[in-house]
């Protein structure tokens, strides 16, 4: 049996790949950043700790380097900055599993869109422009404000909502050409669909409507999200979009999916926001595993490393339901987080940040210094007990 790469840059507190991998572990390279390395120490054959892990060369560079001897039969990816990269040294070492050409349309959101919008879909007018020229004329048709984002980013990072001519000739100035996108700006709030398809077939899925939005970092107030009830008949709607958009991406073998969709605020219509070929990020997978029984994290990293896991089989969804909320960080000093005294609703609580610390605020939709999980038996008493651990956070955390 062959050796099996796993990237993940995520700690093990997160993802117990220890735990997940056990059988296997003699056979395992876990290549990780520099920060998460110590955590997996001694639980695997080799463990590489890479600099600028996200965003660098070395990821690429070394997992060359361990498909180089001809032994690796499988490759597993957890998170967005890892999708191209296994699919990519997959391809060029002749290891099973995504290819590039398979994965390029859950990453580049201009062919994303291109797909969704050939199948019919609502999707938001968009453009890749070739120059400042072109921009500007996309928004005079379409009108401010629009929203211009990288083609190739995840977490929000780089999203801007363009309001003037002069913003977007500034915006287009200081952007890589090649990696932006403009969308027409659609007014309304926004859902996400969480799941699992298989072969362009959806084997399962859980609408939830979000609190505040994936933007709503810039202005350091938190993100969080909670699973519907079936209440809001937009819920239906979401599972049979969601279905739609399976079958029009390019079919993958059993793999999880986080789709958002934008429900227009005056119509009622359903656009097509984004979609991913992997978990959503927050505290979704605590709250999946806890409305499944099933952890999906730990189920997706088997089935890419070919061992057998419960989560393969079929998955059903419970009557309680589950929310998460991020608190971000503000511009200033954290100085302290006092002990909580947690509701009993609250299944999970993070601190995810040492104190004191300085931070200059949020830079991507996840960007957290506390985290909350809760439970309830409707959408609205999941979202209200939301707002009332953002309270608690307020309490608890000492700014200066």
């Amino acid at each position: 049996m062959g050796q099996i790469i796993v990237l993940n840059r995520l700690p093990a507190g997160v993802t117990p790949l220890g735990e997940w991998l056990a059988e296997a572990a003699d056979r395992v390279a876990l290549v990780t950043s520099v920060e998460a390395a110590d955590g997996y120490e001694g639980t695997f054959s080799t463990v590489v700790g890479v600099d600028d892990y996200s965003h660098g060369p070395g990821v690429a560079r070394v997992l060359d380097q361990l498909c180089e001897g001809g032994d690796v039969d499988r490759i597993v990816h957890i998170t967005e900055e890892d999708v191209l990269r296994a699919a990519t040294a997959r391809d060029t070492h002749g290891v099973a599993g995504q290819s590039c050409a398979d994965a390029l349309p859950y990453r580049d959101k201009l062919a994303m869109k291109q797909h969704v919008a050939r199948a019919g879909l609502r999707v938001p007018a968009f453009c890749a422009p070739a120059s400042a020229e072109e921009a500007v004329r996309f928004a005079s048709r379409y009108g401010w404000p629009i929203v211009v984002k990288p083609r190739l980013g995840y977490a929000s990072t780089g999203v801007r909502v363009i309001r003037s001519e002069d913003e977007l000739r500034n915006e287009y100035a200081r952007r890589d050409p090649g990696d932006l996108l403009l969308e027409s700006f659609v007014p309304g709030p926004v859902y996400h669909v969480d799941g699992v398809s298989a072969e362009g077939e959806v084997v399962f899925a859980c609408p939830s409507r979000y609190v505040n939005d994936c933007l709503a970092f810039h202005a350091s107030l938190p993100l969080g999200s909670a699973q519907m009830d079936g209440a809001d008949r937009v819920e239906a709607e979401l599972r049979a979009f969601a279905a739609s958009v399976a079958q029009a991406l390019p079919h993958l073998d059993r793999t999880p999916f986080h789709l958002e969709v934008i429900v227009h605020e005056s119509t009622g219509e359903l656009f097509f926001c984004e979609v991913a070929c992997r978990l959503g990020g927050g505290h979704m997978m605590e709250t999946l595993t806890l409305r499944t029984g099933v952890n999906p994290a730990r189920a997706w990293v088997r089935r890419q490393a070919g061992l057998p896991d419960p989560g393969d089989g079929p998955i059903t969804l419970r009557s309680t339901f589950y929310g998460w909320v991020l608190m971000p960080p503000r511009p200033g000093t954290l100085l302290q987080v006092a002990e909580p005294e947690l509701p009993p609703y609250v299944r999970h609580f993070y601190v995810k940040t040492p104190v004191p610390r300085d931070f200059t605020g949020a830079s991507t939709s996840v960007d957290s210094v506390l985290g909350f999980v809760v439970e309830g038996a409707t959408t609205d008493q999941v979202e209200l007990r939301i707002a009332e651990c953002v309270v608690l956070a307020d309490d608890i955390m000492k700014w200066a």
